[in-house]
C-alpha cells in the first residue's frame, strides 16, 4: 500500500512540475519547435537507442553469468519489459519483474537477481558521475567554458553514487547502530541491511581486473553512443548546437532518470530538459522546451514498442516432462537432394516423434520434389527465413548464407525450445547463436567435418562441379576461410554434446575439433526375419522399375551422381565382370546431375551401355524392391565417411563390395561382403564375380550381412540421440538449479 501511496505522490509531483513548466513557456511555441525537420535523424536515434540497449544487456549478462545461463534475447526481453514497467509504474516494478522472471525461468534467487540489477544501474550512475566530475575539473582549469549548472549536476551525480556505495559499505553497520534503532523504523533498517548484503553478494565476483574492465568498457561505450545520439536531437529539430557541447550536456540530463519521478517521467523530464538545454546550452526557452518534448516523445515511443516486444519474448519457466523434453528443434543444412545426411535427419525427426517428443525441423532451404518426396511431407520442414523464388540464381547458396548470418533476427521463433539437435554445418553455427540468444542447450550431430573447410583428397580432385550452389559457397569460404573455420570450430567445440556418424569418421572429427564425441552411426530398418530373399528371387527372373526392365541377377549402386562417389570405378569393374558374366547388369537409380552424362559417356566408351541402367528418380517403394532383389551391392566411393547404402543393402540380406578404406571398414563386417584393395579395379571386379558365381555362398554371405545390419538399426541411433538430448536438457536445468542455491 505504501508503494502505491508513493506512486500517487510521484504522480502528483510530476503533474505539478508539468503545470509549473507550462507556466514558463508558450505551448503553441513549444509545439512549433517540437516539429521534426529531419526524419533520418530520428530514425538514426531509434537505431542507436537499440544499439545501446543491447550493449547494456550484454553488460548485465556479465553479472548474470555466474548465476544462470541466460541468453541475450531473453535478457533483452526482461530488460526491455522491465524498463517499460519502470517507465509506466516507477516504484521499481520493472526491477521486481526482472527478478521474478529470473526466478521463474532460471531459478535465480530474488536477492541475487536484484543485486545484478542494482550493480548494472550503478555502472551507468558511476559513468555519469565520472564524466561530469572530469568535465567540471577540466572546466575549472579554464581550458573550456563550462555549461551553467555543471557543478551542481556533478555534485548531484557524485552524491547519488555515494548513496549507493555508502548503502553497500555501511548499510549493515548503520542498520545495527543505536541511533538507527531509535530513529529509523525497523522495516526500513532491515531493508537497508538487506539491500547492502544483496549488493555485496552480487558484486563478490566482480572485483577482478578483467571483469571490471569489461563492465567499464561497455559502460563508457554505451554512454558515448548515447551522448552522440543526443546531438542528433538538435539535427532533428533544426537547431545548431556544437556537437561536443551537446554531448557534454547529456550526462546531466541522465540524472533526471535517477531521481524518483511520476509515470513516464512526465513533468520531470520537461523541467530537467529545459534547465539543461536552456540554462546549460543557452537555447531559447521555447526552443529548449520543444526539443525536450520531441526527445520525450521519441524515448517514450521506443520504451513502449521495445517493452511490448520484450513482454512477448520473455517466456515462461523451462520444464521437463517425466518421459522427455517438451520441445525439440532439429536443424539441417538443407533438403535439396536425397542424400544420406538428409535421410538421417528425417529418421531422427520421425523417430523422436514416435517416442513422444514434440519435434520441429528447420532448414535454410527445402525442395520437397528432389529430397525424398515420399518421406519429406511427414517431416513438415520449416525454413528459417522466407524462401526465394525457384528461378532465383544461386537460390540455395543464398538461403544458406542468409540463414547463417541473420540468426539474431529470427531467434525469437525458437523460444520455448528445450533442446536443439544441429545436424552438420551451418546448422551447428545457427544453434550456437541460438544457445547464446535464447539460452537453449544444443547437440551437434556430424556426418563429417565441414568439407568446405576440411576437404578430403577426393574433394580437391573433383571439386563441386555437380552443384553450382556449392561452387558459390566454396568460393565464399575461400575468401573468408579464417572466419568460417573459427565459426565452425567454435560452434562444434562449444556444443553441449557432440555425436558422430560412426567410429571411423568419429576419430577424424575428434582429432579436428579436439573434443570428445559419442558414436551414433546412421541406421537402417531391419526386419525381424525374411531376408535375404530366396536365391531364386535374386538370381532368376526380372522386374520393371520406372519403366526399365531389369534382369536378375543384377548389381545395385545407390548414391548421388557426384564425382566424389566414383561411379566410374564401378562401371570399369563391370567391364571386367561382364567378361565372366555377360548378362549381369549394373543398376543405378537416382536423379540425374551434370555428372550423369559423363558416366553415360563412359559406358559408351567401354561398350557396355547395355550393362549399365540409369533408372532416374524412383520412389521409396521401388528403391526397397531394388535392394531386396539385388544379388550384390557395390559401393565405389573411396573416401566416404560412412555409406548408408552399405547398411541399407545388408538390412535386406545383400552382400556388399566396397574398398578396404574409410567408412566401409566399419560398416562392412566380417564375412558380409568383399573389401577390395583401394582403387584396385581388378580386385573389386573379382569380388563381384565371386559373389555372382556362387549363389549358395552369396546366400550365406547375405545371411551374415542381415544379422550384422542389426548393429545399425535406427532404434539404436534414436536411443543414443535421445540420451544426448535428455542429458543436455537435464544438465542445463541442473546448472540453473545449482546457481540458484549457490
Amino acid at each position: 500500500m505504501k508503494r502505491w501511496v508513493r506512486l500517487g505522490l510521484q504522480t502528483a509531483i510530476g503533474v505539478l512540475l508539468l503545470w509549473l513548466w507550462l507556466r514558463t513557456v508558450s505551448l503553441p511555441e513549444v509545439v512549433s519547435h517540437a516539429r521534426v525537420h529531419s526524419w533520418p535523424a530520428v530514425v538514426l536515434m531509434v537505431c542507436l537507442f537499440l544499439v545501446t540497449s543491447l550493449i547494456r544487456v550484454r553488460r548485465w549478462l556479465l553479472l548474470l553469468r555466474p548465476l544462470a545461463p541466460v541468453g541475450i534475447v531473453r535478457a533483452f526481453a526482461m530488460s526491455s519489459a522491465g524498463g517499460l514497467l519502470n517507465y509506466v509504474i516507477p516504484i521499481r516494478s520493472g526491477d521486481a519483474a526482472r527478478a521474478w522472471w529470473l526466478w521463474r525461468r532460471h531459478r535465480v534467487p530474488a536477492g541475487s537477481a536484484l543485486a545484478t540489477i542494482v550493480i548494472d544501474k550503478a555502472c551507468d550512475l558511476a559513468g555519469v558521475a565520472l564524466v561530469l566530475a572530469i568535465l567540471e575539473i577540466v572546466a575549472a582549469t579554464g581550458a573550456v567554458s563550462a555549461p551553467r549548472g555543471l557543478l551542481g549536476a556533478a555534485a548531484l551525480a557524485v552524491a547519488l553514487l555515494g548513496a549507493v556505495l555508502g548503502t553497500a559499505l555501511l548499510g549493515p553497520r548503520v542498520a545495527r547502530s543505536t541511533l538507527a534503532r531509535k530513529v529509523l523504523p525497523a522495516r526500513f533498517a532491515a531493508a537497508l541491511a538487506g539491500q547492502a548484503f544483496a549488493f555485496r553478494a552480487g558484486a563478490r565476483g566482480l572485483w577482478t581486473p578483467v571483469l571490471a574492465g569489461r563492465l567499464a568498457a561497455l559502460t563508457i561505450l554505451a554512454l558515448g553512443i548515447d551522448a552522440f545520439n543526443f546531438t542528433l536531437l538538435f539535427t532533428a529539430v533544426g537547431v545548431q548546437v556544437p556537437t561536443l557541447r551537446a554531448m557534454a550536456a547529456y550526462p546531466a540530463l541522465l540524472l533526471s532518470f535517477a531521481i524518483p519521478a511520476g509515470p513516464g517521467y512526465l513533468g520531470n523530464l520537461e523541467v530537467a530538459g529545459s534547465l539543461v538545454l536552456g540554462g546549460g546550452l543557452g537555447l531559447a526557452p521555447a526552443v529548449a522546451a520543444g526539443a525536450i518534448v520531441l526527445y520525450h516523445a521519441i524515448t517514450a515511443g521506443y520504451a513502449l514498442v521495445v517493452g511490448l516486444i520484450g513482454f512477448l519474448l520473455v517466456g515462461g519457466r523451462r520444464r521437463l516432462r517425466a518421459g522427455g523434453t517438451r520441445r525439440i528443434a532439429v536443424f539441417h543444412c538443407g533438403f535439396t537432394y536425397s542424400g544420406g545426411g538428409e535421410r538421417i535427419v528425417i529418421e531422427e525427426v520421425l523417430g523422436l516423434r514416435r517416442r513422444g517428443f514434440k519435434v520441429e525441423c528447420y532448414a535454410p532451404t527445402v525442395d520437397a520434389s528432389r529430397c525424398y518426396p515420399d518421406l519429406i511431407g511427414e517431416v513438415r520442414v520449416r525454413t528459417f527465413l522466407p524462401q526465394l523464388p525457384r528461378w532465383f540464381p544461386y537460390r540455395e547458396a543464398i538461403q544458406m548464407a542468409a540463414a547463417s548470418l541473420l540468426m539474431p533476427l529470427y531467434a525469437w521463433r525458437l523460444r520455448g525450445i528445450d533442446a536443439i539437435v544441429a545436424c552438420n554445418q551451418p546448422s551447428a553455427w545457427i544453434a550456437w547463436w541460438a544457445a547464446r540468444l535464447i539460452d537453449v542447450p544444443y547437440v551437434v550431430y556430424l556426418n563429417q567435418p565441414n568439407r568446405l573447410v576440411y576437404p578430403r583428397n577426393i574433394d580437391r580432385e573433383t571439386g563441386w562441379v555437380a552443384n553450382a550452389d556449392y561452387r558459390l559457397l566454396a568460393g565464399i569460404v575461400m575468401r573468408a576461410t579464417k572466419f568460417v573455420a573459427w565459426a565452425d570450430r567454435r560452434s562444434v567445440q562449444e556444443a553441449d554434446q557432440l555425436l558422430v556418424n560412426g567410429d571411423y569418421i568419429g576419430d577424424i572429427i575428434r582429432g579436428i575439433y579436439k573434443r570428445d564425441a559419442v558414436d551414433c552411426p546412421a541406421g537402417c530398418h531391419v526386419a525381424a526375419s525374411g531376408f535375404p530373399l530366396p536365391r531364386e528371387s535374386r538370381f532368376t527372373g526380372g522386374l520393371t522399375i520406372n519403366g526399365y526392365p531389369v534382369r536378375r541377377p543384377y548389381v545395385l549402386l545407390t548414391n548421388r551422381h557426384y564425382p566424389q562417389k566414383r561411379f566410374d570405378l564401378a562401371i570399369r569393374a563391370m567391364q571386367e565382370v561382364r567378361k565372366v558374366d555377360p548378362k549381369v547388369q549394373l543398376v543405378i537409380p537416382g536423379p540425374a546431375t551434370s555428372h550423369t552424362a559423363v558416366l553415360q559417356a563412359l559406358t559408351r566408351e567401354l561398350k557396355i551401355s547395355d550393362a549399365v541402367i540409369f533408372l532416374g528418380a524412383i520412389t521409396e517403394d521401388e528403391l526397397n524392391r531394388l535392394y531386396e532383389g539385388a544379388a550384390v551391392y557395390v559401393y565405389p566411393a573411396p573416401e566416404e565417411d560412412f555409406g548408408m547404402g552399405v547398411i541399407e543393402s545388408m538390412a535386406k540380406g545383400v552382400p556388399v563390395v566396397a574398398w578396404n578404406q574409410a567408412g566401409p571398414t566399419v560398416t562392412v563386417g566380417p564375412g558380409t561382403g568383399h573389401l577390395a584393395e583401394p582403387l584396385e579395379v581388378s580386385d573389386y571386379a573379382a569380388g563381384i564375380s565371386k559373389l555372382l558365381d556362387d549363389p549358395a555362398g552369396n546366400q550365406a554371405t547375405g545371411e551374415r550381412a542381415f544379422e550384422w545390419a542389426r548393429r545399425f538399426d535406427w532404434e539404436r541411433h534414436i536411443d543414443t540421440l535421445q540420451r544426448a538430448i535428455m542429458d543436455v536438457s537435464r544438465s542445463h536445468e541442473q546448472v540453473a538449479a545449482e546457481a540458484a542455491t549457490a
